[in-house]
C-alpha cells in the first residue's frame, strides 16, 4: 500500500494532521511509540474547553478514536530510517522491520526531555510539577514554588515566574555554576538558591507538599518547574534531506504551509520553533494538512 501522507509521531501535532487529511479523504498512516511530552502531561489547563484540566493521555485517546474511526492506520513503533527514492518516500520502522511507502512525510517527533531520577517525580509531573512558564506560570500564582534544575536555566526561569509569585527558591539540583549576572539578577528579585540536590518530593496524589534536600531538610512548597538542559528536539530522521534547522535543531518551516525547504517534507507541533503549546500545534497540524491535500491534488507520481 501507498499512503498519501506518513506521519512520524502520533501526539496532538500528529493527530491533529491525521484527523484533517482523512476528512480529505486521503490514506494516512501515523507511526508512534507513545513516548512524547503529552504522554506525561496530567493536566492542560490552559485549552479552550477544558477550565479544570485534561490530560495529555485524554486528548491522545480522543484524537487516536477519532482518527481510527476515519481509517487512520496505526503502527505503535518507531521509524528508525527516512528515504525518498524517485519521488516516493520510504520509512523503516525499528521494531517491526516494516517499512511504509507514502507520497508526503509529515514529521511531528516531538522533544524527549532530560526529566532527573528524583522520587516522586512522575506522580507530580504535569499536575503539580511543570516545565513550561508559558503554560503553566498561572499554577503558581499565591504558592510558594520552587525551580529545580541546573543553575544558569533555573534562574532564567525563576526570572520568569516571578511575575506570577514572589515566593520563589532555585534549587541548583544540578551543581552547576551560576554566572555573575545571573546571580546579581536574582539577589535583586529576593529569589534564594540553595546549592542542593533533591532527594525526593513529597506529595499527595501528585500534588506537592514538600522538596526533601541532600542535606536532610524539606522546603515547603506546593509548585516546582524544571530546568534542565538537554532537551532534544527529534528531527535527526531529516538531515539527509535538503532541510534547514536552527540552533536548537528545530526545523525551519514555511510559517503558511508548514512545508521544509524539501518538497512533500511537512514538519509541525514541537519539531518546529514555537512556544510549545498544545494549541499551537493542532494548528500546526490541520494547517499543514490543508496544504498537503492541496499538493496532493496537484496529481503527485
Amino acid at each position: 500500500m501507498v499512503f498519501d501522507t506518513i506521519i512520524i509521531g502520533g501526539g496532538i501535532a500528529g493527530l491533529q494532521t491525521a484527523i484533517q487529511l482523512s476528512r480529505c479523504l486521503r490514506n494516512v498512516a501515523v507511526v508512534d511509540a507513545s513516548n512524547g511530552r503529552s504522554t506525561v502531561a496530567k493536566a492542560y489547563r490552559n485549552i479552550l474547553g477544558f477550565p479544570d484540566g485534561v490530560s495529555g493521555k485524554a486528548l491522545r485517546d480522543a484524537g487516536r478514536t477519532h482518527a481510527l474511526r476515519l481509517g487512520v492506520r496505526f503502527f505503535s513503533d518507531e521509524v528508525s530510517e527516512l528515504s525518498e527514492h524517485e519521488g516516493r518516500f520510504f520509512a523503516r520502522l525499528r521494531v517491526s522491520g516494516y517499512r511504509l511507502e507514502g507520497r508526503t512525510v509529515v514529521l511531528a517527533a516531538g522533544i524527549s526531555d532530560p526529566f532527573p531520577d528524583i522520587p516522586g517525580l512522575v506522580d507530580c509531573l504535569g499536575k503539580s510539577i511543570f516545565i513550561c512558564p508559558d503554560c503553566d506560570g498561572y499554577e503558581t500564582v499565591g504558592q510558594a514554588a520552587a525551580v529545580i534544575g541546573a543553575a544558569p536555566q533555573a534562574a532564567e526561569m525563576a526570572v520568569q515566574l516571578r511575575y506570577y509569585t514572589d515566593r520563589l527558591t532555585v534549587i541548583n539540583h544540578a551543581g552547576s555554576p551560576l554566572g555573575a549576572q545571573e546571580g546579581e539578577t536574582i539577589r535583586s528579585l529576593s529569589i534564594d538558591v540553595i546549592n542542593e540536590r533533591v532527594e525526593r518530593l513529597a506529595h499527595q496524589n501528585g500534588m506537592l507538599t514538600g522538596i526533601v534536600l541532600s542535606g536532610g531538610a524539606t522546603l515547603s512548597v506546593s509548585r516546582a518547574f524544571l530546568a534542565f538542559p538537554g532537551a532534544r528536539v527529534n528531527t535527526d530522521l531529516l538531515r539527509p534531506f535538503a532541510v534547514r534547522f536552527n540552533e536548537k535543531g528545530h526545523v525551519l518551516v514555511d510559517p503558511r504551509t508548514k512545508e521544509t525547504d524539501h518538497r512533500n517534507i511537512w514538519a509541525v507541533g514541537d519539531v518546529i520553533p514555537h512556544s510549545q503549546q498544545v494549541a499551537i500545534a493542532m494548528g500546526d497540524g490541520a494547517q499543514a494538512a490543508i496544504w498537503i491535500h492541496k499538493r496532493l491534488q496537484e496529481s503527485i507520481t
